[in-house]
């Protein structure tokens, strides 16, 4: 028991030691309130949401796509982007036919990168 003990705190204090650390004012409270507000508006899309939905808070992006997978913009800041993977609305469309009441199956996690534009 007496070892377990001293693992754990040992365990703590190298813990404490990785968190970042913060020096006062270097964090930027308006540009982390900003983020913060994208990231909630960004996981408002789900699963089962039609494209449509999703176009109301994303844009299409250049580069290659077809209808059931696509990446996607954020519409205030194109560097922030989506990957989202669609059920099409009609089992007889094109691969290539994107259409509004096509389903959401997966979206990832918001992530940045370069604009992509064609």
């Amino acid at each position: 028991m007496k070892t377990f003990i001293t693992f754990l705190t040992a365990t703590l204090i190298m813990c404490s030691f990785s968190m970042p650390s913060f020096a006062a004012g270097s964090v930027d409270d308006n540009l982390t309130k900003q983020i913060s507000g994208i990231l909630t508006e960004c996981q408002k899309i789900k699963p089962g949401m039609t494209r449509a939905d999703l176009l109301k808070v994303f844009t299409t992006e250049g580069g290659l796509s077809t209808a059931t997978h696509r990446t996607f913009g954020y519409r205030g800041c194109f560097y922030i982007k989506v990957d989202v993977d669609f059920t099409l609305s009609d089992p007889k469309q094109n691969v290539l036919e994107e259409r509004p009441t096509d389903i959401i199956k997966t979206i990832s996690k918001p992530y940045l990168d370069w604009y992509i534009a064609d």
